[in-house]
């Protein structure tokens, strides 16, 4: 069964739009996990392989079609908005939560009319970040006390945390594993801190901003388990924090 609504870079592949009724009759590449890769060392004079890091690949997708267009017109204007695109968003709905990721055009869009209103489709896609994303959710954290995060994916994680307030000696965040991320600038009113626990990169106003931090571990959320964080600063400081999470599935 295909999902109720498929679109990329804004063209309707499983639903309704202005040309008419599109069909998915195929869709490859997107429910399944990508093809790992990764170096293979055999161990000499021993059994097996040395068990070396493994990734995935870029996720390949195949997606086609039908179109019942509403007019012989519709169906030609229909293939010359299909084929534009070179890039843009692959998301479906219907099924469960809605699932997105960015992907690009990986070999020329096939569009053959069959009849006056009725044409055939296929276009093939990758997306160099295999991952796909779904409902973004988000964890107002209370200085000096654990919050915990979660997603509802089946993939790592990484948390977005956003900070206001007026700290001048920085502020730290913190897991209760130990490892933690230090900010030794000030936070001063009117400035927004943003850190991307996948990066460790820290912004000021939107800007990457180097020598303002100290020790900056990073950390995944693995789904499932919740993954407690928390933010610290001194007692006379005012930080507001948000930790934003994207369900993350593979």
């Amino acid at each position: 069964m295909v999902a109720e609504q498929i679109t990329w870079a804004g063209r309707t592949l499983n639903g309704s739009d202005r040309f008419g009724e599109w069909v998915t009759t195929g869709l490859e590449g997107w429910w399944d996990s990508p093809d790992p890769k990764g170096e293979t060392v055999e161990r000499p004079n021993a059994d097996g392989d040395y068990d070396l890091p493994v990734y995935n690949q870029a996720r390949l997708i195949t997606v086609g079609g039908n179109l019942h267009a509403d007019s012989h017109t519709k169906l030609h204007e229909a293939m010359n908005f299909f084929t534009g695109p070179m890039r843009g968003r692959f998301a479906v709905t219907g099924h469960g939560s809605t699932q997105w990721a960015d992907a690009v055009r990986n070999s020329g869009v096939k569009f053959t009319p069959v009849t006056d209103t009725l044409a055939q489709w296929q276009v093939r896609l990758k997306c160099p970040d295999p991952r796909k994303f779904g409902l973004t959710r988000t964890f107002p954290l209370v200085k000096g006390d654990y919050v915990d995060l979660f997603h509802r994916g089946n993939y790592n994680a990484s948390a977005t945390v956003s900070i206001t307030g007026n700290a001048p000696g920085g502020y730290t965040l913190r897991e209760p594993g130990g490892v933690y991320y230090e900010v030794t600038g000030p936070l001063n009113p009117g400035q927004t801190h943003t850190i991307d626990f996948r990066t460790g990169i820290f912004r000021i106003n939107g800007y990457i901003i180097a020598g303002q931090t100290g020790v900056s571990d990073i950390w995944f959320i693995e789904p499932g388990p919740v993954k407690p964080m928390k933010i610290t600063a001194a007692s006379t400081d005012t930080v507001n924090a948000t930790a934003t999470v994207v369900d993350t599935f593979i």
